[in-house]
């Protein structure tokens, strides 16, 4: 007996570094985070992609991959006062912050703390800073001691590239990229596949996966919305004898996008 409620619960929203998908945008892009950190060559690292194209999650794991060999710092949202990235800087390393002290001499001080150790600092959702925090982290870079991986929506993200913090600074730009059929196709399958539902994913047909393909435009955070909302209704099909729905088709493919908004039904 197929078990949709099972399969359904593998496209779950979340972010779990274990379960990485090795498109062929993630491992470029993956693999020149690594070498732009191991070599050293820019204290700057751009990751640059439209919103669920696997931002964050590169982010994550690129940290989970090297945070037993090296000193990271991993910031999931903006701070909001330029001292505050300061103060995770003194207490990563076990340092007392003193708020009382001048901003200039506790960034005189850090950058000698941190001249000589090995560390990245991971910033999510960057496009979020504002120009007094953007200022921070070009001045810090600039020292040539403080390495920075900021991940960025990709509008937002060209435009702050162009501005005048960081338009003429070395850097490394990563660009992230939407899956393709034949990609999509391959996480379905495997994901079902490895997890033991290997009879669920023998459903899915070249053509549903093309359906699936257009109405996602291969964004990754997408599929697994569509995915999660399409075993919804197979098991509840399942569940009330609906024979009918409990295999895929173009009106259950339909009825998922029209769940999830990539169709406008008025």
């Amino acid at each position: 007996m197929r078990d949709f409620e099972g399969a359904k619960e593998l496209f779950k929203d979340t972010i779990d570094t274990k379960y990485y998908f090795d498109s062929v945008s993630a491992e470029v892009g993956k693999n020149k985070i690594l070498e732009a950190i191991k070599e050293k060559n820019a204290p700057l690292i751009f990751v640059i992609a439209d919103p669920g194209e696997g931002k964050s999650y590169i982010l994550r794991l690129t940290n989970e991959q090297i945070k037993d060999k090296q000193l990271t710092i991993f910031i999931d949202h903006p701070f909001f006062d330029k001292r505050d990235i300061l103060k995770m800087l003194y207490e990563a390393k076990g340092k007392f912050f003193d708020p009382s002290i001048n901003f200039n001499t506790l960034k005189e001080e850090i950058v000698k703390e941190y001249k000589n150790i090995n560390h990245t600092i991971f910033l999510d959702e960057a496009q979020l800073l504002n120009d007094e925090q953007m200022e921070l982290i070009r001045i810090l870079s600039d020292t040539k001691v403080f390495q920075f991986v900021l991940a960025m929506h990709k509008e937002e993200g060209l435009a702050i590239l162009q501005k005048k913090h960081f338009k003429s600074r070395t850097k490394v730009i990563v660009y992230l990229q939407s899956l393709t059929n034949h990609e999509i196709e391959r996480y379905i399958k495997d994901t079902l596949f490895l997890n033991g539902y290997g009879d669920i994913g023998a459903m899915f047909k070249k053509k549903y996966v093309k359906i699936i393909g257009k109405y996602t435009n291969g964004n990754f955070r997408m599929i697994k919305k569509f995915l999660y909302t399409l075993f919804g209704l197979l098991s509840y099909a399942k569940k009330t004898g609906l024979v009918k729905y409990q295999k895929i088709n173009k009106c259950l493919l339909t009825m998922s996008a029209l769940d999830i908004g990539l169709i406008d039904d008025k």
